[in-house]
């Protein structure tokens, strides 16, 4: 971190993070917390990504030079090597780390940068990203500027493809960045366009020929006029003109560089920016520092499922409404009228003000579920039913199917599972999957019978695995999971509305008292007890944690046994 008076510089990730990031790393009296933040459920493997990504151009015939290698240059020595590899016009350079531009605190290393097509020198940055970049449009929509690994340098047109504008606009703000870096060093091209690839594959053989499905570079005119004005900085976010990508990111940029420079001169006591608890904060090591900050009634803290986002939770702090209790004791209907022309950013804004408002006052007067009608829940008896419940490891291997069975005719309901604690390749997780469902279809063949889970999870991982399947077994699961399976999701979804949302875990345990026996359960937890149960040298401990596992599961499946009970008790009218 930068002392108060002397130079500091911005990466590509701050105009586009969260700007607190930026206050508490340039306050001189906050250190961050020395623990380290595990890493969010959508995180990918991004080396493995890259590597496959760099890979394919191999078969380009343009001259490419990857700098990822002189790992033990200075960083001083890396920017020159991309500076004299931008000299020699060299087509594609790879992690090459660009000058810094001190002047207007900036510093950066793009995943590519591509020659432009003309005989120019300048350069197009390309950033590699760890998740989609692209969707379907029609096909009279403009098209998709794109051009291959294999060919770079030669952008063509893709009908019926298009970016992501309205949830990557951070990407392109991030690439918007390396472009300016690239004009401070007197080598971008003349016109400003950036490219972006994303984990995405898709068919660039033109008609009539065969398919070849391979990752492109999605090209960016990032001076065109297409994106929104931040809503933190107009007071009525309709009224405000749109901005090319490079004026938003300039404006985003500015306020970085003004927190800094605030920050580095500040006591540390003063707040210069209020937090809101976003999906930004999974991974964050300020997390802590931030919530601290905040009451534990505030909107961003509690209400979790659906939240608002960073500009609704600030258009309501401006209107006097910063809690779940005011929002809750608050006129809707005049409060709405206040709200949506500065909330415009979103065109659903009224319906989720008014959802939030319901799940303000459900959680302000301790309701966790609410019926949303009066339509009859279709949830007829029969004499077998049977939960099921399934478990993957962090490879995504079905290593465990657990049922409740519950049979009129057989006493009291019974757990049954089908495991295997060992690494499964795609034959052992489909022999297990085999002889689970071989027994499932052997219990309910003959029997007035029904099958629940709880989402889709179970349905889709089935038919995932029906090709691996003996083909008798594939044909039995695709009909019952058809006609026999019942989603208890979707019945509790079309008639609830949850407080804290409708995860099975908070719905039993609200409306049904049961409790599961470990003190943390959950998916990805159950995922770090089964590498125990398969790894950890102590016998012990590996027997401590199989058992775990199973009693997690077990306690899974009883829950959906007890909300369905629950449910019936609904629809009777038993209290």
């Amino acid at each position: 971190m930068s002392e108060p008076g002397r130079p500091f510089v911005l990466d590509a990730y701050a105009a586009r993070s969260c700007p607190l990031k930026t206050v508490n790393a340039f306050t001189p009296s906050l250190v961050a917390p020395s623990l380290e933040r595990p890493n969010p459920p959508f995180f990918r493997d991004a080396d493995a990504i890259e590597a496959d990504i760099v890979s394919h151009l191999a078969g380009t015939d343009a001259t490419v030079v990857d700098l990822r290698a002189r790992a033990a240059l200075s960083a001083e020595e890396a920017r020159a090597a991309c500076l004299q590899a931008m000299a020699d016009r060299v087509d594609v350079i790879v992690g090459g780390l660009l000058p810094a531009d001190t002047e207007h605190h900036r510093v950066g290393r793009p995943s590519l940068l591509i020659r432009c097509s003309a005989t120019g020198r300048g350069y197009h940055p390309v950033q590699i990203k760890f998740h989609k970049v692209l969707q379907t449009c029609p096909l009279d929509a403009p098209p998709l500027v794109a051009s291959t690994l294999r060919a770079p340098r030669a952008p063509r047109e893709i009908p019926g493809r298009s970016f992501r504008w309205r949830t990557r606009l951070n990407a392109a703000l991030q690439v918007a960045h390396y472009w300016r870096l690239l004009e401070a060093c007197g080598f971008a091209a003349a016109d400003p366009w950036a490219g972006l690839i994303g984990i995405d594959r898709i068919n660039t053989a033109p008609d009539g020929e065969r398919a070849v499905v391979e990752p492109v570079i999605c090209w960016l005119d990032l001076g065109d006029v297409r994106v929104p004005s931040n809503p933190h900085t107009v007071e009525v976010p309709a009224e405000a003109p749109l901005l090319s990508t490079l004026e938003r990111y300039d404006h985003e940029h500015a306020f970085r560089v003004d927190l800094a420079e605030r920050a580095l001169v500040s006591s540390g006591q003063e707040q210069l920016l209020t937090p809101i608890i976003s999906p930004e904060c999974r991974g964050c090591v300020w997390q802590p520092h931030c919530q601290a900050q905040l009451d534990a009634d505030d909107l961003s803290v509690r209400i979790s499922k659906a939240p608002l986002d960073v500009h609704e939770v600030l258009t309501l702090r401006g209107l006097g409404v910063s809690t779940v209790g005011e929002l809750a004791e608050a006129d809707l209907d005049a409060l709405l009228e206040r709200y949506l022309p500065r909330a415009s950013h979103r065109e659903d804004g009224e319906a989720r003000l008014r959802r939030a408002h319901q799940r303000a006052q459900m959680m302000h007067a301790g309701v966790e579920l609410e019926r949303t009608d009066d339509e009859p829940l279709d949830l007829p008896r029969h004499p077998l039913e049977i939960d099921i419940d399934i478990e993957t490891s962090a490879d995504d291997r079905v290593y465990l199917w657990g049922f409740w069975v519950d049979d009129a005719d057989a006493g009291p309901p019974v757990y049954r599972e089908f495991s295997a604690f060992r690494a499964l390749d795609e034959a052992g997780e489909a022999a297990l999957a085999a002889s689970a469902l071989g027994w499932l279809r052997a219990a309910t063949t003959g029997r007035d019978a029904a099958v629940y889970h709880y989402s889709d999870y179970e349905t889709i991982r089935i038919g995932r695995l029906a090709s691996r399947l003996p083909s008798d077994l594939a044909g039995w699961a695709a009909e019952a999971t058809a006609s026999l399976f019942v989603d208890l999701f979707a019945l509790v979804r079309a008639h609830y509305l949850g407080a804290n949302g409708l995860g099975l875990k908070v719905v039993a345990s609200a409306v049904t008292g049961f409790a599961w026996r470990d003190e943390d359960p959950g998916g990805l937890n159950s995922q770090s007890w089964f590498a125990d149960a398969v790894g950890h040298a102590d016998a012990g401990v590996r027997e401590l944690a199989r058992v775990r596992v199973l009693e997690y599961n077990e306690d899974d499946v009883r829950a959906t046994w007890h909300l369905r009970r629950w449910l019936r008790e609904q629809e009777s009218g038993a209290s």
